[in-house]
């Protein structure tokens, strides 16, 4: 049976060779990913991790006139109201409505983990769509019910005819996947399995007007936009600016762009098998959502990578610009851009050139990002992917030709990570958001390795990322005074060792 057709999607390290432990440099980590001793490889001993239902959560929270049901106790859904401001922010940059997401929880107790908690998700679903009349209503099913063995898919089919908003189920409970990266499978799995996909006559199109033996020109202009048309697949971690970057350098060569899934709605999800090809933004990401369009409606796709930097931008922009037969216009797009972006890096690049720098975060983000500074004249003194996989292993082939031998720490460890930053002392850090606080009481200035509200990608991106690490090196006494003041937790004992100790090869 096809991942497609179960109930539930499969666990991703199931379905791909992934790893969170490993030491070594970026050629030991290619040669260990190629023999399989990389996905054997274990830690013992881990400070925290991540929940899978977090990411899921913030990708269905981006989705216009949706609601969500936590089938859960009810602290699983905390989150949400952290997210309120963070998807409000998005939906502004990008000319949306502003209304705040609706959301609601089965609020499980011990007689429900005794006796099941179908009969309230039914009673919440329907209440949900009477009350509030979303277009889509996503289930998020957690840890309680999947210990339990709620059906959650069985109450989907049987309500789906009861209620007028489309409904699915989210599968994530943080026990079962050994990384969040398993959130966005997740999320996919949700739409694929009872989201139209399809546009509907009479209200997407007229079939008559289509269909018109005497008159072809609708049938002619609608084949013409189909065929010139690509479906950009973005995260949130990618945010509006990123978007408007990239769409502005695909619309300079005549190609049509939709952006999903998130910030997306109904309407907009029933055009997505109405694309001549797919692309991902970032390898780990859609690989899922991807493979499946293909297979249901014969879309090729293209993963290559995040377009971060002038290198990876115009190896990504060359790719998209192939399948359609453009590829001598992307070439002159991006030396006409590049050009441009020379002259503003003049008076920044002094500032930072030779400048050490550790890199922290995503797979695929990280090694772009090491090329990027590398480019740059920053030296890169070791990455840390939060996680590695196989899907991953192209941006490593390019970083490692670029940057031979840069130490790299597979980890999300934040004991790992502080310890590293002693020890190699750079002169600044770029790290996933939520570690910059931590950093800044080693006495090292840090910068964000993206944020929704800022550039990164494309030109306009590798322009604003040098011109915030120059500015974060100028004045570093924010962080001189942190560390003298607010102490770490760790003890003298761990900075002497080994910061890989824990971890199992």
């Amino acid at each position: 049976m096809s991942y497609y057709q179960q109930e539930e999607q499969p666990v991703r390290n199931q379905r791909v060779s992934m790893s969170d432990s490993f030491k070594g440099c970026g050629s030991e980590l290619l040669d260990c990913a190629k023999n399989g001793c990389i996905f054997k490889s274990s830690r013992g001993f881990w400070q925290a991790n991540s929940c899978q239902m977090a990411l899921s959560l913030m990708m269905a929270a981006t989705v216009e006139n949706a609601a969500i049901i936590m089938h859960a106790p009810l602290g699983c859904g905390a989150q949400l109201t952290q997210l309120l401001n963070s998807t409000t922010s998005g939906k502004t940059k990008r000319g949306l409505s502003t209304s705040p997401f609706v959301w609601l929880t089965t609020n499980m107790q011990k007689v429900d983990i005794i006796n099941g908690g179908e009969k309230n998700l039914r009673e919440t679903i329907r209440y949900t769509d009477k009350e509030f009349r979303p277009e889509i209503i996503f289930v998020v099913a957690t840890c309680a019910p999947s210990i339990i063995g709620d059906d959650v898919e069985s109450v989907i089919e049987s309500e789906k005819e009861n209620i007028s908003a489309e409904l699915t189920a989210i599968y994530c409970p943080g026990f079962k996947a050994k990384n969040v990266a398993s959130a966005y499978d997740a999320f996919y799995h949700s739409l694929l399995r009872h989201i139209k996909f399809e546009p509907e006559p009479y209200v997407d199109y007229n079939p008559d007007t289509l269909n018109d033996p005497y008159d072809q020109s609708a049938r002619l202009n609608y084949e013409y936009q189909k065929s010139n048309t690509v479906n950009l697949f973005n995260a949130t971690s990618i945010g509006a600016d990123d978007e408007a970057e990239i769409t502005r350098l695909l619309n300079a060569l005549n190609i049509n762009v939709r952006i999903y899934a998130e910030y997306s709605n109904r309407d907009k999800f029933r055009m997505v098998s109405e694309a001549a090809l797919n692309v991902s933004m970032c390898n780990v990401h859609d690989d899922y959502i991807l493979k499946y369009l293909e297979e249901k409606y014969g879309i090729p796709y293209i993963i290559q990578g995040m377009p971060l930097g002038r290198k990876a931008t115009r190896e990504w922009l060359k790719k998209i610009a192939a399948f359609f037969g453009k590829e001598k216009e992307a070439d002159k797009l991006c030396d006409y851009e590049e050009a441009r972006l020379d002259k503003e890096l003049a008076d920044i690049l002094p500032k930072i050139r030779d400048k050490r720098v550790m890199i922290g975060g995503g797979v695929v983000r990280v090694a772009q990002e090491a090329r990027l500074l590398s480019s740059l004249g920053m030296k890169v003194l070791a990455i840390r992917p939060h996680h590695y996989e196989n899907i991953a292993e192209p941006v490593y082939v390019s970083l490692n030709e670029e940057v031979p031998m840069v130490p790299v720490a597979v980890s999300n460890q934040l004991y790992e990570l502080i310890n590293q930053v002693k020890r190699y002392k750079p002169d600044i850090v770029v790290e996933h958001p939520g570690k910059p606080g931590w950093i800044a009481r080693t006495g090292i200035p840090s910068v964000c390795l993206y944020s929704p509200g800022r550039s990164f990608f494309g030109y306009l991106g590798e322009f604003t990322f040098a011109r915030r690490i120059a500015l974060q090196l100028e004045n570093t006494n924010y962080e001189k005074r942190i560390s003298k003041y607010v102490k770490l937790p760790y003890k003298k004992e761990w900075y002497d060792k080994d910061p890989y100790s824990y971890v199992k090869v």
